[in-house]
């Protein structure tokens, strides 16, 4: 009664596979007297045995089973690269990029092929492309970081018994090609706030948003008009259609003040779009590189080669500069932290205790001290 043989159990009807075998008499009250369901393949056929074995080896069996559930289970999936990634990315609910871009250009490489196909070769050619394409270090360790996530994912999801290839890969000279990311000085934000709120340029408008809040440039440029409160005193950061967050703890109540609440109000005056920035909205995506490019090309003329990222470490370092408190700092800027369970316990911190703090930092205009807008 009990086989190793796939295909032993399996008939072929009108051109349909279907898997048949007669039940023993201890099993009968949970499976009846024939196991009958069409099937796939002769792979499947040998899961199924192999499940079915294990569970008539018992000497009671009560449960009654329910043939389509066990196929489903018995069956190993199988995919490609490229469609586990965009799984992965979807499972996960993060942002798609560097992860999808990453599996992409592997299976340029080598092929959009099963994941147990790859081998540590293919982990050194990826990296050998990126080097002879001028990527810097730092950028290819974080995508072999997305993809040996990746691999991760698909081993467990898909049973697949194997070492992952892109974990610990060497990359030549790592890190002596490090270009570290300077801030703006404290001085150097009211002018370019005060440029960027005079100019007709709404993608500017978002530059006292990105300073006074150390938020990611896609973060406020996939703004829904919903995530704004009416008289622009806070935002609401998540995750919707068109625009994914790079991680969980993105997800925040932001309040705006001084000329992050200024820019804002000029955003939620310009029209009555869904989005806040509906001209980066295509085949409803939120193109957030696009818009850092053409923000960064801009603000690397009129403020000696920095970027829109550059706010972010600026942010952070206001906010140390006033001792403001760890987990509060982490949780304004949406930043993983290492403190332990203990700070996911209760309700977090409140929009009033943020205020206070941003209220700390924020650019004051030279003519007219800071008060709330």
């Amino acid at each position: 009664m009990y086989t190793k043989n796939p295909t032993r159990h399996t008939t072929l009807i009108n051109g349909h596979l279907y898997y048949n075998r007669r039940v023993p008499p201890h099993a009968q009250a949970a499976f009846g007297t024939q196991v009958r369901i069409r099937i796939k393949n002769h792979e499947e056929a040998g899961h199924l045995t192999r499940r079915i074995n294990d569970i008539w080896a018992e000497e009671n069996i009560v449960l009654e089973a329910d043939l389509e559930a066990l196929l489903s289970a018995a069956t190993t999936k199988h995919a490609t690269l490229t469609s586990i990634a965009a799984e992965y990315v979807h499972v996960r609910g993060i942002q798609e990029n560097p992860t999808i871009s990453s599996a992409l250009i592997l299976a340029q490489l080598s092929g959009d092929m099963a994941i147990e196909r790859y081998a540590r070769q293919d982990a050194r050619n990826f990296v050998q492309n990126l080097l002879e394409r001028g990527l810097r270090t730092t950028s290819i360790r974080r995508r072999l970081n997305c993809l040996s996530a990746v691999f991760n994912y698909a081993y467990a999801e898909y049973d697949v018994m194997a070492r992952n290839p892109f974990m610990r890969v060497l990359i030549a000279k790592e890190g002596t090609d490090r270009v570290r990311r300077l801030p703006f000085q404290r001085d150097a934000l009211l002018p370019l706030y005060e440029a960027c709120i005079a100019t007709d340029k709404p993608l500017r408008w978002s530059v006292p948003i990105l300073g006074e809040t150390g938020c990611r440039i896609a973060e406020v440029i996939g703004l829904r008009r919903q995530d704004v409160a009416s008289d622009a005193s806070c935002i609401n950061v998540v995750a919707h259609s068109a625009r994914s967050l790079k991680t969980r703890g993105s997800e925040r109540d932001i309040p705006l003040v001084g000329y992050a609440q200024k820019a804002m109000k000029r955003l939620l005056e310009r029209g009555d779009d869904y989005y806040l920035f509906p001209e980066y909205l295509r085949d409803g995506t939120i193109l957030a590189t696009h818009a850092g490019n053409t923000l960064n090309k801009w603000l690397k003329k009129a403020s000696d080669g920095k970027t829109a990222h550059c706010f972010r470490h600026t942010f952070r370092d206001r906010l140390r500069a006033e001792e403001c408190p760890l987990e509060l700092l982490d949780a304004l800027g949406g930043w993983s932290n290492v403190q332990g369970s203990g700070r996911r316990y209760g309700e977090g911190f409140s929009l009033e205790q943020k205020r206070k703090w941003l209220e700390k930092i924020a650019v004051q205009s030279q003519s007219a001290p800071f008060t709330k807008v």
